[in-house]
C-alpha cells in the first residue's frame, strides 16, 4: 500500500504551521520534496505545501492512502484525531485552494480511482505572523506524532 502524508499550512503563521512541523518531526527535517518516512511494517512518503491545489489531485492516481495533516482553529475541537474523509466536491473562492476531500474527489473524476483519505487535525491557538508554535500546539503536535505512528503502523499490510 503506497501511503502519502501531507502537511498543510504556513509556518509563518504560528500554529499554521502545524502539518508541517509534524513533517519535519516524521522525516528529521522540513523536506522542500518528498521524504521517505520509516514506520514499522514499512515506509511512507511525506512532504508539505503551503495549501492544495487542482494539480494535487495526482496523488489520487500514484498512491493508495492520502493522510493530510492541518492545523485545527476551533478551540473546542479535540487536541489531535484523525478522520477518515469521503470525495466531495466543494466550491472555494478560488481553484488555486482545495479542501482534501475535493482533491479526492478531483482525483476520481480524472482518473476513475480514488485513494483512501484521512485527515489528521491537529488543534492550534495562535495565528499571529511570526514563525513558531504555541505552547498549546508543541503539546498537541507531540501527541500527533505518536497518534499518526500508530495508525500508520496498523494500517501498513505484512511485508
Amino acid at each position: 500500500m503506497k501511503t502519502l502524508v501531507i502537511g498543510i499550512g504556513n509556518p509563518g503563521r504560528r500554529d499554521d504551521g502545524l502539518g508541517p512541523a509534524l513533517v519535519e518531526l516524521l522525516s528529521g527535517s522540513r523536506p522542500p520534496e518528498r521524504a521517505v518516512v520509516a514506520i514499522p511494517g514499512g515506509s511512507a512518503e511525506a512532504f508539505w505545501t503551503y495549501q492544495l491545489n487542482i494539480e494535487d489531485a495526482a496523488w489520487v492516481r500514484d498512491c493508495d492512502r492520502l493522510v493530510f495533516i492541518d492545523a485545527e482553529s476551533d478551540a473546542l475541537a479535540a487536541p489531535t484525531e484523525i478522520k477518515r474523509l469521503s470525495p466531495a466536491a466543494s466550491i472555494a473562492f478560488t481553484t488555486h485552494e482545495l479542501s482534501p476531500a475535493s482533491v479526492l474527489a478531483l482525483g476520481e473524476e480524472l482518473y476513475g480511482r480514488t485513494a483512501e483519505g484521512f485527515v489528521l487535525a491537529i488543534r492550534g491557538a495562535e495565528w499571529d505572523l511570526a514563525e513558531g508554535l504555541s505552547a498549546e500546539a508543541r503539546r498537541n503536535l507531540e501527541e500527533a506524532e505518536r497518534i499518526l505512528r500508530d495508525f500508520l503502523a496498523q494500517s501498513v499490510p505484512p511485508v
